[in-house]
């Protein structure tokens, strides 16, 4: 690998993966998805506003009763009216954003957040199978199909939305993948993205870091800064982008700086804690 800094000289570099928006905007460009559709697609929003309060309302009667997702969700016997309410308000506000044609970043982070949620971070811990998912956008599929004159753009549109939530569902099952349990929690300035202190499994603090700035990608923003490569990709050199803290903030596992140990190298025992700490901490 050719590098356009020495990553040797580095004590703390990822390698993460990409942002939910960048994953949202390759697989736009992949599928063809450009300006002239996306203008195209948001002139039939009309069409598909008047039916969707009743679309919504039939999505989740059917979810409250198949067995499935109401165990998943606990709603086992009644669903809560009040957190069905909820549920439906979310779908609502997220359907108008796709009828709407949304392809910003935080539209990307919104959909990935989904995922993560449906991997178990969300506020119920409940997991829900990818499969059901996927079904779920094949309903929203079925019915723009039925209500617009080109259904390609908005398969492409909604299939580019399935993967960045595929993504953030298996962030959310690998953050509890490994050798042991460590906590994870994030001080001063990075508190208000990770307010709680985190549970995953890492044997090695570089392992913790990547699955920790994986599922939580406002965090990255805070802490990291980018690292512009290149890699060799056949004859070719390709641009490849690391991170790295960004000046003055350190990672400590029970409160020792891990730059001082072995770095990323660093092995992990049960119940160690790491913690992210800005400047001035």
């Amino acid at each position: 690998m050719k590098e356009a800094v020495s990553l040797s000289e580095e004590a703390l570099v990822l390698d993460l993966p990409p942002l939910p928006e960048e994953v949202f905007a390759d697989l736009l460009a992949f599928g063809g998805l450009g300006e002239e559709e996306k203008r195209a697609m948001r002139l039939e929003a009309e069409r598909l506003l008047e039916g969707a309060a009743a679309f919504v309302a039939r999505v989740y009667d059917h979810l409250s009763r198949h067995p499935g997702t109401a165990r998943a969700l606990g709603w086992e016997g009644r669903a809560p009216e009040e957190e069905l309410y909820t549920r439906r308000a979310f779908f609502s506000a997220w359907l108008a954003r796709t009828i709407g044609v949304d392809t910003s970043k935080e539209f990307a982070r919104e959909v990935y957040r989904a995922g993560l949620w449906h991997g178990g971070l969300g506020p119920k811990a409940a997991y829900i199978p990818p499969e059901y998912v996927g079904l779920s956008f094949a309903e929203v599929g079925r019915y723009v199909a039925e209500r617009v004159r080109d259904v390609r753009p908005w398969l492409v549109y909604l299939a580019a939305q399935e993967e960045v939530m595929r993504k953030g569902f298996d962030a959310a099952l690998a953050l509890r993948e490994g050798e042991g349990t460590v906590r994870f929690q994030a001080l001063g300035l990075a508190q208000p993205a990770l307010p709680r202190p985190l549970a995953l499994g890492a044997g090695s603090v570089g392992e913790a870091l990547f699955k920790v700035f994986a599922v939580n990608p406002g965090l990255r923003d805070l802490a990291l800064e980018a690292l512009p490569a290149e890699e060799e990709v056949g004859l070719w050199l390709s641009p490849k982008t690391f991170y790295r803290l960004r000046p003055r903030w350190a990672v400590l596992l029970n409160g020792r700086d891990v730059r001082y140990l072995e770095g990323l190298a660093t092995s992990l025992s049960e119940g160690d804690l790491l913690t992210l700490l800005p400047p001035g901490r």
